[in-house]
């Protein structure tokens, strides 16, 4: 008798849409996160096990497949769904949506009482996420989702809207990413708003500036948190088209520098490159921005296999940093210069086969990190894992990786995880089975 699971569509659909079984796992983990808040531990050979029917499909992931594909389980070919799974279903959204408000209202808290404006836009950002559960309908009743009365305040000040910013960046490196770019998103609507007001032309200038600087943070949280490049990019747009508005060349530098990153990471290195030419106009005279710049030059050139030019644009990285004099970059700019310097010049040298350099420059950048930077330290952690397995030093190549590992499991960081399935994917062959294992645990562990 042929059971659901060998009669199932996922291969075609998959097949349909152009992606990979690890693209399809990721997509999966995405709406797990965004639309639940839950860790989903699926991988490539989870979704291969799946299709060969070697592997059950249980309820939780039959109804994100059905969410992901836009199908019912019948078009899917799952229709044996165990009694009682449809039952629990109401409970568990309940549960990740009641897990969502009690993160998000904790955020405003922290926020302090600039951050109670945000409520009400927060109330709209909630319903756009959940709008096909039925629990909702009731939850959107403002005495329902604010007992402790946030949305009572339903206008922002400029000097509030600057002040949330400023708030945002100081929670960056510890908040939980979707909780608070459900904040952040709500802040541009309001700046917006009241742009939509015809303010006074000082106070509209403000309003330009804290919405690039904002959009900027959003496209960060969106793009390289959680995975989200479509939305990442147009924030970054907006971003760009606000801070041109006012000639702001600092943030414009800074917008078109992540914007060049995105690009990078989705493989269009040469609309990267002229992202990263742009940026450059505007951060001639910011020596902190234009290194940043040129060390994000390095590494795209230095993938491409294109080394002479990566040590030319390291060698740009560090004269901007001897720079005397020069323009300060703006306060939510943190990055620092010489341990970004160090990060950039350590992944080149990796990327020659100059391993114990490699090795020296990614350590010294490592050692240089302050404590809270956990998607910087990711990267590096990652990068001297590939280091270690080139080095043929397989145990320190797994500690590397489990490091990296360990900081995931706090908070979703899309980017620093596909690097390490990256070196998962290089280290298959080498690493030997037993080794191969125990980092296999470490990723499993990260989206359980």
């Amino acid at each position: 008798m042929t059971t659901d699971v060998e009669r199932h569509r996922l291969r075609e659909l998959r097949t349909e849409l152009g992606w990979t079984q690890q693209e399809m796992a990721d997509r999966i983990a995405h709406l797990a996160w965004m639309e639940r808040r839950e860790h989903a531990a699926v991988n490539a050979d989870m979704v291969a096990k799946w299709e060969r029917g070697a592997k059950g499909i249980s309820p939780r992931y039959r109804e994100l497949l059905c969410r992901l594909f836009g199908v019912t389980p019948d078009q899917l070919g799952l229709k044996n769904t165990p009694p009682g799974a449809d039952r629990a279903r109401p409970q568990a959204n309940d549960q990740s949506l009641v897990a969502m408000l009690d993160n998000a209202a904790g955020l405003l808290d922290q926020l302090g009482a600039a951050g109670t404006a945000l409520a009400p836009h927060m109330l709209h950002a909630w319903k756009e996420a959940v709008t096909t559960r039925r629990t909702m309908l009731g939850l959107l009743d403002p005495s329902a989702t604010d007992p402790a009365s946030h949305a009572r305040a339903v206008t922002a000040t400029v000097a509030d809207l600057e002040q949330l910013a400023e708030r945002y960046h100081a929670l960056y490196d510890t908040a939980d990413p979707a909780a608070l770019l459900t904040s952040v998103a709500a802040h541009v609507r309001m700046a917006q708003d009241a742009l939509r007001q015809d303010p006074a032309a000082d106070e509209r200038r403000r309003l330009l500036r804290n919405l690039a600087e904002v959009g900027i943070l959003a496209g960060r949280l969106a793009a390289d948190d959680l995975g989200n490049a479509m939305s990442g990019r147009a924030y970054y747009s907006l971003a760009l088209d606000a801070a041109s508005e006012v000639a702001e060349d600092q943030l414009t530098a800074i917008a078109h520098g992540h914007a060049a990153q995105l690009a990078a990471t989705e493989g269009m290195t040469a609309a990267a490159l002229d992202q990263l030419g742009a940026a450059s106009e505007h951060a001639r005279s910011i020596p902190a921005i234009a290194s940043w710049l040129a060390t994000t030059e390095a590494t795209i050139h230095a993938d491409r296999g294109e080394q002479a030019a990566a040590r030319e644009a390291l060698d740009c990285a560090q004269t901007a940093l001897d720079q005397l004099g020069g323009r300060s970059a703006p306060a939510s700019f943190r990055n620092p210069g010489a341990t970004q310097l160090n990060a950039a010049t350590g992944r080149v040298l990796l990327r020659t086969g100059d391993f114990g350099d490699a090795r020296d420059a990614l350590t010294a950048a490592l050692d240089d990190l302050r404590s809270p930077a956990r998607r910087q330290r990711v990267l590096i952690l990652v990068d001297l894992a590939v280091t270690e397995l080139n080095s043929s030093n397989l145990p320190a190549a797994c500690s590397r990786a489990a490091q990296a590992a360990n900081l995931l499991r706090h908070a979703p960081y899309a980017t620093g995880a596909a690097h390490l399935r990256t070196f998962r994917d290089v280290a298959a062959r080498p690493i030997g089975r037993r080794a191969l294992r125990v980092l296999d645990q470490y990723l499993g562990d990260l989206a359980a």
